[in-house]
């Protein structure tokens, strides 16, 4: 069942944007181990920062706020697969035709799209979600009040990665809790000696009531690309709606979409997007092509794609996303 309707959605002290960070409790190390007991030995911080296996085997990385939200990740693809409120109510959605023995992306959660968005000339969605992600470090504020878990994970080049796209990078993905709010920050740095262009998105799947009570909200008056009939020629629209509804089968591109989005989930509570660098939203529903679960989600993705990033060597690009759940019902 979709999350509850929250009256009091800032009880844990959330605030709408990630304040710079304080003295940290901090563990570095440079690379991935396979066994969890090494993970918890080397970046397991107790309380904050712990690390599970998951389905399959797979390790997962646990982050638990002082106040009770919690989130899950796993380190194949860096999906972030779990986001709960205090209250135990699941935000995020996982499809039930997802795995997790690595044979293909995790359906479900937050995937990574990267270094391509949607059918290219690479994979669909590009390689970033099919791929272990390494652990870099750990931390959390030391202030008992407000004790903030993060984990950094990283990915870069590979003779796999380099026959799809010669260049050499290293991505940097960022999960942290504040409060109640889930924070995903993605840096992109080019180690190569040339340049590279990208294209990329956070494929975030949100757990609704019913997708025929779903809204998303902030997008009017924007120019979108409606890939519904072909994903390789899309049309070229202007959204006039107040509220994006579903009806049918829906994928949907809006170009230079402001910071804030909201989607209503259908039970009086929303999940709001805020978000800076990433300069696109694209909302997907798959409807009865899923028809297992099509009811259940919907996809509000920040995305980077109608005019691609182009990073020079030595330079970087980030993004970044805050999810709050926030009170529609006023």
């Amino acid at each position: 069942m979709a999350f509850s309707s929250l009256r009091s959605t800032m009880r844990c002290g959330a605030r709408p944007c990630i304040r710079p960070a304080p003295a940290k409790v901090r563990c570095t190390v440079s690379v991935i181990s396979s066994s969890v007991a090494d993970l918890n030995t080397k970046y397991g911080i107790p309380g904050s920062v712990e690390f599970k296996e998951g389905n399959s085997g797979s390790p997962v990385v646990v982050l638990k706020h002082a106040c009770g939200s919690s989130a899950e990740m796993y380190l194949h693809g860096a999906c972030v697969t779990s986001w709960k409120q205090p209250s135990g109510d699941e935000i995020l959605y996982v499809r039930p035709d997802a795995v997790f023995d690595k044979s293909k992306p995790i359906s479900g959660g937050i995937p990574h799209c990267f270094p391509q968005f949607g059918p290219g000339a690479m994979q669909q969605h590009g390689f970033a979600r099919n791929l272990d992600w390494a652990v870099s470090t750990a931390s959390a504020d030391p202030n008992p009040d407000d004790k903030d878990p993060s984990v950094e994970v990283l990915l870069t080049e590979s003779d796999y990665t380099m026959k799809m796209w010669p260049y050499k990078f290293k991505a940097v993905y960022t999960v942290s809790l504040h409060g109640e709010q889930l924070a995903c920050q993605l840096r992109v740095i080019n180690t190569d000696d040339k340049s590279f262009d990208f294209t990329g998105a956070l494929h975030t799947y949100i757990e609704v009531l019913a997708i025929e009570k779903a809204k998303v909200t902030g997008l009017k008056g924007l120019t979108y690309l409606c890939k519904a009939k072909d994903p390789k020629n899309p049309e070229t629209k202007t959204e006039d709606r107040e509220e994006v509804t579903f009806s049918g089968y829906t994928d949907s591109v809006y170009l230079n979409s402001p910071s804030h989005v909201e989607l209503e989930v259908g039970t009086g509570a929303a999940v709001a997007l805020d978000s800076s660098g990433w300069e696109d939203t694209v909302v997907w529903n798959p409807y009865t092509t899923m028809k297992d679960c099509y009811q259940h989600f919907c996809c509000v993705e920040n995305a980077k794609f109608g005019k691609p990033a182009t990073v020079a060597p030595g330079e970087s690009w980030s993004a970044t996303v805050t999810l709050s759940v926030v009170d529609v019902t006023n």
